[in-house]
């Protein structure tokens, strides 16, 4: 065996940027929306609808990449 040092992977910050900013989108709207289905009321009607509508359009920016 050659004692070569290894290769350093290289990270590729802005993937990993905008995996964790999805991944904290992807929480904070489950979030919404478990909250507002335990509560009554238009507003949180309301709010339930804009997250279930951030993560459809979240899954369907992941199935684009993959068609």
């Amino acid at each position: 065996m050659t004692n070569q040092p290894r290769r350093r992977r290289e990270v590729d910050v802005r993937a990993l940027v905008t995996g964790l900013l999805a991944a904290a989108v992807f929480v904070v709207c489950l979030v919404v929306v478990i909250v507002g289905q335990q509560t009554v009321g238009w507003p949180s009607l309301a709010a339930m609808l804009a997250a279930l509508a951030v993560l459809v359009g979240m899954l369907a920016l992941y199935n684009r990449r993959y068609r």
